[in-house]
């Protein structure tokens, strides 16, 4: 009995999509916009792609894809996806809530065609492609969301793995991390191009070189500040041959020691790197903040 419960489940999960496929409806189309960008990445041109990926949609609820799913922050790929079955089939990129959240649009619209920078919808015997840069470092999840395919089991998961000059530029902004909230120079000296003309600049003041900036910013915070903690996050690393850009989301709190002020702000931060002789330099930053405000 159980065996044929499990059937007729399946049956009904193979036509609902094709009911409503074949039933028209809406059609929903952002294109490239911003609503197509994710935590996990964003649109991209497929002549930036690195490698193709063919990935095949079956009726059996099962992607196919050509090869593992080992994919770099910062990668651009194209993903060539053909429907082998005989209903239409989804191919969607996003993370876990964003997933579930087109999971329950299209449960509430199931005549809808999704078609987005992030998402397209494959008829029977076709093929479509969907060119995509990943970043961060969230789980990737790859689902169809037509009403009974996700809960049939038509979805992958990857975890993006960082680059090396990924992981050797985040180890520089944590040892900046590191020297800001102990009023240490040395990271600063260790990984900052010190050269003429070099401007580090933050909410409207700046420093004018990197003894100047160690002398009469870092170092005097040790003696100011009862405490200092600093956050970077959601950090976005982009490369452009031998330079590198880093902008991540700030928190910093602190307490002023002369006067007993306590201070919690937010804000962003950008970091300019350029490769020398195989080493990641910092020869700029710029960040802003504005007082702490949670979200309502």
């Amino acid at each position: 009995m159980k065996y044929k419960q499990f059937k007729f489940v399946q049956v009904v999960w193979l036509l609902l999509p094709f009911v409503a496929y074949a039933g028209g409806g809406g059609h929903h189309d952002h294109g490239d916009s911003e609503a197509a960008v994710s935590v996990v990445g964003k649109p991209a041109d497929k002549s930036a792609s690195t490698r193709t990926i063919k990935v095949t949609t079956e009726d059996t609820m099962k992607y196919n894809f050509s090869e593992s799913l080992n994919i770099q922050s910062g990668e651009v790929i194209t993903f060539e996806v053909t429907n082998n079955g005989k209903i239409p089939h989804e191919f969607s990129i996003g993370n876990k809530v964003e997933q579930d959240k087109h999971r329950e649009m299209m449960r509430k619209m199931p005549n809808m065609v999704h078609e987005d920078g992030n998402t397209v919808t494959v008829a029977p015997g076709e093929t479509k492609t969907l060119t995509w840069q990943f970043k961060g470092n969230e789980e990737v999840v790859f689902a169809c969301n037509i009403p009974g395919h996700y809960e049939g089991g038509m979805f992958a998961k990857a975890n993006l793995s960082n680059s090396d000059d990924d992981k050797k530029i985040q180890s520089i902004i944590s040892q900046i991390k590191y020297g800001w909230e102990n009023g240490n120079g040395k990271p600063f000296r260790d990984n900052f191009l010190d050269f003429e003309g070099a401007r580090y600049i933050e909410s409207g003041g700046q420093n004018e070189g990197l003894d100047d900036l160690v002398v009469n910013h870092v170092e005097p915070e040790k003696d100011a500040l009862e405490y200092l903690k600093l956050d970077f996050s959601n950090i976005e690393i982009h490369y452009e041959g031998d330079f590198a850009w880093a902008v991540a989301n700030t928190r910093v709190k602190g307490k002023v020691r002369k006067n007993g002020r306590v201070f919690d702000k937010a804000g962003f931060q950008t970091f300019l790197f350029r490769k020398i002789e195989g080493q990641w330099k910092v020869v700029h930053t710029h960040s802003s903040s504005r007082d702490y405000k949670p979200k309502k």
